[in-house]
């Protein structure tokens, strides 16, 4: 569909593995989180705004980044990635000041400092002529994107919700649409016509394509909520489904979520998608 491969040319990203030096202290994404956002707004409060909050009314701001776990590597560890999305490049140069600066003011009771000891590249994909052809090459299985039998799965907890209750058995649909849903928030499409012929499209597209059952079972993760000072639950099911002849037409879509995240609490790593 079009309004996909122009919604998907509006969301720009870049991600990067940055490997840690953190002393003495456990670092978790949450806590890492915490500190760097408060030295960017120490920093820049009106990138901090734009980036950190996501900017705009308070109803429809969507933070332009994640801080999520990296695969387990005795090489590496501890890591973290760090996936920036929609940021202008004038404003990426105090996001990395804020991580020397967050490194200074330390992590845990004690503040221990700590530091980016190295940053790798990972992948950027900008609005450009071949786009398709990047996400198929970052593409994880061999063969054909669309028709390969694959898995999708969630490590990392999903969180998904329908009249503000956990889906604890998501359909491939319910994955594509909440996808769709964040994918044209990144972009800021509005909720009008457009956007409900392509919640439409992309809800048949899943529907018609064949899928296993949901396999998987609920975990829920704890969280400390600066704003409410107090620890919040935040309910999810880790699990997967099998796709046995590929994604179809959504595969584009499935590519820029192993990157984006789909679902509630996708700062934190929540709804994070591995293709296997």
């Amino acid at each position: 569909m079009r309004v996909l491969d122009n919604l998907i040319g509006r969301v720009r990203f870049s991600a990067w593995r940055l490997l840690l030096d953190t002393p003495h202290v456990r670092a978790t994404s949450p806590m890492l989180r915490g500190v760097w956002g408060r030295a960017l707004h120490f920093l820049d409060a009106k990138t901090y705004h734009e980036v950190f909050e996501g900017g705009g009314p308070q109803d429809r701001r969507v933070p332009r980044y994640i801080i999520r776990p990296a695969p387990a590597d005795p090489a590496t560890a501890p890591a973290i990635d760090f996936v920036l999305i929609n940021v202008r490049a004038e404003q990426q140069p105090v996001l990395w000041e804020a991580w020397a600066m967050a490194g200074g003011m330390g992590l845990g009771p004690n503040r221990t400092p700590f530091c980016v000891r190295k940053k790798v590249p990972l992948i950027t994909l900008r609005h450009q002529v071949g786009t398709s052809q990047l996400l198929a090459r970052d593409w994880p299985i061999e063969g054909s994107p669309s028709q390969t039998p694959c898995t999708i799965e969630f490590r990392a907890p999903l969180r998904l919700l329908r009249d503000r209750k956990l889906l604890e058995q998501p359909a491939y649909s319910d994955i594509a649409t909440a996808g769709a849903r964040r994918l044209a928030a990144l972009a800021s499409l509005e909720r009008g016509a457009t956007y409900r012929d392509l919640q439409q499209w992309v809800r048949d597209s899943a529907t018609q394509t064949p899928a296993h059952a949901w396999r998987g079972q609920r975990t829920d993760v704890v969280r400390w909520s600066a704003a409410q000072r107090k620890a919040v639950k935040l309910h999810g099911v880790t699990g997967s489904l099998y796709l046995p002849e590929g994604p179809g037409k959504l595969w584009t879509l499935l590519a820029y979520l192993r990157w984006l995240h789909v679902g509630k609490g996708t700062t934190l790593g929540m709804g994070q998608l591995d293709l296997c």
